[in-house]
């Protein structure tokens, strides 16, 4: 019983005098003073290198003046790309730079849902481009390509038999235009 002690009396010893190594200031300022406080030290790092980083608050919180600075560089990076006469083209203002930024599939929708036969597909082309739609597993593996061409601007609507390859269960839905995809859950019966 008294080696069981004096173990542990030792280990309280061993734990106590780590914490005072690792932690040297607790161990520097520790004591109370004469009124009863907990003295604090405060550690201040100064950075003296001649090079360090100096950072400036660049981004302004005006949201429109942000918009407009996001969209001239992108009709920078256009223009570079590639040059478009006046003649033919009518001036491109600020609302149209920003129709540019959006992305090129919206309103998408899936019904009916849970699918028990047929898959309808609705959505909205915002220009003519390569439209891929495939149907995914839970762990994110292509199981079925449902559609793989080129299609028009402009609201799509279309209609899938589904075989009978697809389990009962839940799966994905991927449609992707262009650079943008979007993913949504199906059930299937």
């Amino acid at each position: 019983m008294k080696k069981r002690n004096l173990i542990k009396a030792l280990f309280a010893l061993v734990i106590v005098a780590g914490f005072a190594v690792m932690m040297p200031v607790f161990a520097k300022n520790s004591a109370l003073d004469g009124d009863s406080t907990l003295t604090k030290s405060i550690l201040k790092f100064k950075d003296n290198r001649p090079n360090r980083p100096v950072f400036e608050n660049s981004f302004k919180t005006d949201f429109d003046a942000f918009m407009f600075k996001m969209t001239s560089l992108k009709a920078a990076s256009n223009a570079d790309k590639s040059v478009i006469s006046a003649k033919n083209q009518p001036a491109k203002n600020l609302s149209s730079f920003a129709l540019d930024l959006q992305k090129p599939i919206d309103n998408v929708k899936i019904y009916p849902n849970p699918v028990s036969d047929q898959l309808n597909l609705t959505y909205y082309l915002k220009k003519d481009g390569l439209v891929t739609i495939k149907i995914l597993d839970v762990l994110g593996n292509d199981i079925y390509t449902l559609l793989n061409q080129k299609l028009l601007a402009g609201t799509q609507t279309n209609k899938f038999i589904i075989e009978s390859k697809l389990n009962t269960g839940f799966y994905f839905v991927r449609i992707v235009a262009g650079s943008d995809s979007i993913v949504k859950r199906i059930s299937v019966l």
